[in-house]
C-alpha cells in the first residue's frame, strides 16, 4: 500500500517542473511578433494552464490525503502529460520558426505556422484546455473537502456538493466528446490517401499523428481522474472525509463513569473534578 505522504510529495514535486515547462513555452510564444491568430489563442490556453497549476500548488497536504491515492496518482499522470505536451510542442515550435530572427516570423515560417501546422496547433490547444479543465476540477473538489473540515454536512454544504458533482459531470461529458472527435481524426489521418500525402509531407503526417496520439493518451488519463473525482464528490465520501478530520476531537468513555479521556487538547484543562461516579 502506498504511503499517503509519499504520494502527496510526488504530486507536489511534479507541479514545479510543470509550471517551468508552461512558462518556457509561454515565453517562446509571446516572443513571436505578428504571430497568426491560432498562436495568439494558444498563448491564452498556456496561460490558463499556468493559472490552474498555480491553484493546484496551493492545495494542502490534508486535502490530498483526504482525496486519496487514486486522485493523487491520476493527477500526477495528467500533470506529467501536460508537461510533456508543452516540452514537445516547444521543440516543434523552435523547428518551425528556425528561419526567423529578432523575434519576427520570416515569411516561410509564417506560412508554415499559419497554414501547414494549423492542425497541430489546434490539437495542442485542445489538449491544454482539457488539462486546465481537469486540474480545475481537482482544485474544486479539494476546496470542497477543505470547507467541510471539522464540520457537519449541512443543507448548504449538500447544495455545494450537488453543484460540484454537476461540474465534474459536465467535465466528463466534455472529455467524452473530445475523445470521440480524436478517434475520428486519428482514423481519418491513418486512412488518408497517397494523393493527400502529396499536399501534406510524410514527416508532417507523422508529426500530426504523434500529436493526436499524445492528446488521446492525455485525455484518457483525464477521464480516469474525473471518474475518481466524481466518486469523491458523492455525499457519503465527503461526509466520511469530514468525519475522519473530526475524529481527533472525539472523546470516548468506558463503562465506568470515572477517570478522564481525551483526544487532542490544545491549551490547558480547567474546571474538571476527578472522582468516583
Amino acid at each position: 500500500m502506498s504511503d499517503p505522504l509519499s504520494v502527496v510529495a510526488g504530486v507536489v514535486g511534479i507541479i514545479v517542473p510543470a509550471l517551468h515547462g508552461t512558462r518556457l513555452l509561454l515565453d517562446d510564444l509571446q516572443k513571436l511578433k505578428d504571430a497568426p491568430k491560432a498562436v495568439k489563442r494558444l498563448v491564452e490556453d498556456v496561460h490558463s494552464v499556468d493559472t490552474a497549476l498555480t491553484l493546484l500548488q496551493s492545495v494542502e497536504n490534508g486535502e490530498w490525503e483526504a482525496l486519496g491515492p487514486g486522485v493523487a496518482e491520476q493527477s500526477k499522470t495528467t500533470i506529467s502529460s501536460c508537461t510533456q505536451a508543452c516540452d514537445l510542442f516547444r521543440t516543434d515550435l523552435q523547428r518551425w520558426t528556425r528561419h526567423s530572427e529578432d523575434k519576427k516570423l520570416a515569411w516561410q515560417d509564417r506560412a508554415n505556422v499559419g497554414f501547414f501546422k494549423q492542425g497541430q496547433i489546434k490539437a495542442m490547444s485542445e489538449q491544454l484546455q482539457n488539462c486546465k479543465l481537469t486540474i480545475n476540477s481537482v482544485v474544486s473538489i479539494a476546496t470542497l473537502y477543505s470547507s467541510v473540515r471539522h464540520s457537519h454536512i449541512t443543507e448548504e454544504i449538500k447544495k455545494t456538493i450537488s453543484t460540484k458533482q454537476a461540474e465534474v459531470k459536465g467535465a466528463i461529458t466534455t472529455t467524452d466528446k473530445q475523445l470521440v472527435v480524436l478517434e475520428t481524426k486519428l482514423e481519418e489521418l491513418n486512412l488518408s490517401s497517397d494523393d493527400e500525402e502529396v499536399a501534406t509531407p510524410k514527416e508532417g503526417k507523422a508529426e500530426a499523428l504523434r500529436q493526436l496520439e499524445e492528446e488521446r493518451k492525455a485525455v484518457n488519463g483525464s477521464r480516469k481522474l474525473l471518474d475518481e473525482l466524481l466518486s469523491k464528490s458523492q455525499e457519503e465520501a465527503v461526509a466520511r472525509a469530514a468525519g475522519n478530520q473530526r475524529c481527533a476531537n472525539m472523546m470516548i468513555f468506558g463503562d465506568q463513569n470515572s477517570g478522564f479521556q481525551a483526544g487532542i487538547i490544545n491549551g490547558g484543562v480547567t474546571g474538571i473534578n476527578f472522582g468516583g461516579k
